[in-house]
């Protein structure tokens, strides 16, 4: 899994909505240097916990 700032994560432009995106592309998002977040780079979706991710493929 990628690693990204969490400020880097910040400046993404979201290049669709949350409902419709797939979640393809989750990095693990960091500040200073520890561990704070999951985000999907193309709907910039964060949680703490990696499940919500796929949780719409489970419904």
């Amino acid at each position: 899994m990628e690693k990204m700032q969490e400020e880097e994560f910040e400046k993404l432009k979201q290049k669709c909505s949350v409902e419709e995106c797939l979640h393809l592309h989750i990095v693990k998002l960091y500040t200073l240097g520890a561990h704070s977040d999951y985000g999907c780079t193309e709907c910039k979706l964060k949680s703490l916990v990696l499940e919500d991710f796929s949780r719409r493929y489970s419904q």
